[in-house]
């Protein structure tokens, strides 16, 4: 089926769901820092050294409650995903809750072996679940893996009235918007940190915050976290409304000092003196007694070209060997010469002194040289990022998202692009690759509304060590995602997914499966 044309019957329930999200990045940022050495990978779950697909389709319905939402597991092997997969949500057994309409448990995911036994753990996001009477107040689903995996193992959940846990529910607050996984405090454990853009802090509505959830022996739990926002010392800035802190969420060690830093988009920051808005949070680690080591701060005025909404999406990589971790920034609202919300990237690199405004900076967008296509208006080009070393040549490349591309006359049909990396240039546009459902040897067929690109990933599915670019289209029928391999200027082969390929009945237009993506 892997291979077959999709029906051209086009959702349209998902997109309510991330309409109050605010296109949501669904495809959580895992840390480039070192943990401890009985660690496992992320997203291997039953610790066989192969990661496992892990997709979610935030709008599926689960026991007659239409945009409950799932998760699907395929195992990894050494051909790919399997053919046979798991579906996790909170029908499950052990899974916390009940499922209800528009919880959308699964728009996001992050993975890392919290509590370092061997088995990576899974953290979902369940942005809209009502908290008692409290609509929209949020859920964090943590299940943990173990040599079974993760179907029917120990799990837990965290909301804002969980004993312990920061934070007092609200409506529409959306906790668990944006997820990243990483060592922030440098012991060994993986961390996670859960952004909350539309939270209240100091009295600004969606001014935003985020919670440090701090691995421990036992994993995640409600004493060892700790909340974040522009109040808190070393954070620069100060809660204003709309701001959005903690909007899209990276950890990386980009000062190289061996201890993961976090990285907050803050796409809603009003930049003084400028129409400008976004900025870049970068909260160096260690993390401790509830503040980072030192803060750091990339508005959007003093960057040239980045200054509609900077922070849509985020993505971390050593796009070059200097040891210093780097990270690519999404504009995709960016106008472009004359054209509104075409979209740029721009791609800071990491130094001894970490990011900052005057950091080498690129960017990137459909007028660069070298770069295929046009911008065009509402392109959304970079309005999802992923990294992973694609080729295998050590070093990270990039794939980018473009999730309203139009293909000739089929609107937000969609578009991916893989720009690659190298040693001594970072990102370049040599041997860049331009990927829709029209490009040779992709299966599928251009559509409108199909939104492919609409959420990249990057995942080893088949444990060889390269990386293979993961391309969701939520919009096409129930949803697909596109596993490629690629490198400089050859795509090498395309496979893409849907429900039925995994071992379940053919979905139904609306589960948005692909939405969220391993990182």
């Amino acid at each position: 089926m892997a291979e077959e044309k999709a029906t051209r019957r086009r959702p349209r329930a998902w997109h309510t769901a991330v309409a109050l999200l605010v296109c949501a990045g669904a495809a959580a940022t895992v840390a480039l820092v070192a943990g401890s050495g009985g660690a496992a990978a992320p997203y291997d779950f039953n610790g066989d050294g192969k990661p496992d697909l892990t997709v979610g389709l935030p709008g599926n319905t689960v026991g007659g409650h239409a945009r409950a939402g799932s998760v699907i597991i395929a195992n990894g092997t050494s051909t790919g995903p399997a053919s046979s997969a798991v579906r996790i949500d909170q029908a499950s057994p052990g899974v916390s809750g009940d499922p209800e309409a528009d919880d959308s448990f699964g728009q996001s995911v992050a993975s890392c072996d919290f509590d370092s036994n061997g088995y990576a753990d899974l953290a979902v996001s369940v942005p809209l679940e009502a908290v008692g009477t409290t609509e929209g107040a949020g859920l964090l689903s943590v299940h943990y893996g173990s040599s079974g995996g993760i179907y029917n193992s120990p799990s837990e959940v965290f909301t804002e009235d969980t004993t312990g846990y920061p934070g007092s529910v609200a409506k529409d607050e959306i906790l668990a918007h944006s997820l990243a996984a990483g060592d922030v405090n440098g012991d060994g454990y993986c961390d996670l940190a859960v952004g909350q853009p539309l939270d209240s802090a100091d009295g600004a509505s969606n001014a935003g915050t985020v919670k440090i959830m701090l691995g421990t022996s036992s994993g995640l739990n409600a004493a060892d976290t700790v909340q974040i926002d522009q109040t808190t010392a070393n954070v620069p800035g100060v809660p204003e409304a709309e701001d959005r802190f903690g909007e899209q969420l990276a950890v990386a060690d980009v000062n190289g000092d061996g201890v993961g830093d976090l990285i907050s988009a803050t796409i809603g920051e009003q930049i003084s003196g400028s129409s400008d808005r976004g900025s870049l949070h970068i909260l160096y680690g260690p993390i401790k007694s509830g503040a980072p080591a030192s803060g750091g701060y990339v508005d959007s005025g003093n960057v040239t070209g980045i200054g509609e909404f900077a922070g849509s999406a985020l993505a971390v990589g050593h796009f070059n060997d200097d040891g210093y971790a780097d990270v690519a920034v999404g504009v995709s609202d960016q106008q472009v010469g004359a054209k509104g919300a075409a979209g740029r990237l721009a791609v800071l690199y990491g130094g001894s002194q970490g990011l900052s405004a005057t950091s080498r900076v690129k960017l990137f967008d459909q007028s660069s040289p070298g770069v295929s296509g046009g911008p065009e208006s509402e392109d959304s080009f970079a309005s999802s990022l992923a990294a992973g070393d694609f080729d295998g040549d050590g070093v990270d490349d990039l794939v980018i998202g473009m999730r309203n591309e139009a293909a000739g006359s089929a609107t937000g049909s969609g578009a991916a692009m893989i720009l690659f990396g190298n040693a001594t240039g970072g990102i370049t546009t040599k041997g860049v690759l331009w990927i829709d459902q029209d490009t040779a040897g992709v299966p599928g067929a251009v559509a409108a509304a199909d939104h492919f690109g609409w959420t990249v990933g990057a995942l080893d599915t088949d444990g060889n060590g390269r990386v293979e670019p993961l391309v969701g289209a939520p919009g096409n029928a129930a949803g697909t995602v596109t596993v490629l391999k690629v490198r400089p200027g050859t795509l090498e082969s395309a496979t893409a997914l849907a429900e039925a390929d995994l071992g379940f009945t053919a979905g139904s237009d609306g589960d948005a499966f692909g939405i969220a993506l391993a990182h």
